[in-house]
């Protein structure tokens, strides 16, 4: 009797698993705070950035699930507005003056941030009545700046992330876990960033006052 029950059970359990529904979860928000640099000020001078609305929407993905279980179920994920609404906390912990343009500055520099890649995926295991899930995500990021039509700095950082979590018995925490690993990467991505910008002796000449003005 006990047998048959869990036969039944089991049965049950894949037939709410083969209905499909989109489970999303929600990307908070994303502080990157933890910028290492090799000098005590922030970098001076005349500083505008833009990030490239196009390759914004790669971080609008409308599936991210692997495997059979849950297959039938979607996991789509958008780190789109929280990753843009993140830029200038981490900006600001870099740069004396910047804010946010697409036209270049006088004498000044622009940074152009691209996202390259994003690669999001969840995979599910089966437990006894539930699952749990692991979702991994693979990010890349490109930053170029310009002064004065040259380039002056150009870095790409890249970043993996995974996140572990119990997804319940219809696979619905799914995407929350998803949405955590994405903040998980964005946040490595843009404090790698602002470390590379920070450090690099290129854009810290560019900056530079000129011989003789006033500081």
């Amino acid at each position: 009797m006990y047998t048959k029950l869990l036969k039944l059970a089991g049965i049950g359990l894949i037939s709410i698993l083969a209905i499909g529904c989109a489970h999303k979860g929600t990307v908070s928000s994303i502080r990157a705070t933890n910028i290492y640099s090799d000098s005590e000020k922030k970098l001076p001078g005349n500083v505008v950035y833009t990030v490239d609305q196009n390759s914004l929407t790669k971080l609008q993905v409308t599936d991210t699930v692997k495997g059979m279980l849950c297959g039938a179920h979607t996991f789509p994920v958008d780190g789109m507005d929280a990753f843009k609404q993140s830029f200038p906390t981490m900006l600001d912990q870099v740069f004396e003056n910047i804010r946010q343009s697409d036209v270049p500055p006088k004498d000044g520099v622009i940074l152009i941030f691209r996202v390259e890649r994003f690669e999001p995926t969840i995979r599910f295991t089966s437990k006894f009545f539930g699952s749990d899930g692991t979702a991994t995500v693979e990010m890349g990021v490109s930053v170029v700046g310009n002064k004065n039509g040259a380039r002056v700095f150009g870095t790409t950082v890249d970043t993996q992330r995974s996140k572990n979590g119990e997804a319940g018995l219809y696979c619905s925490d799914g995407g929350q876990i998803v949405a955590d690993a994405v903040r998980d990467a964005a946040k490595d991505i843009l404090e790698k960033l602002g470390e590379r910008m920070a450090n690099s002796a290129s854009l810290k000449a560019a900056l530079a006052p000129p011989p003789g003005a006033k500081k």
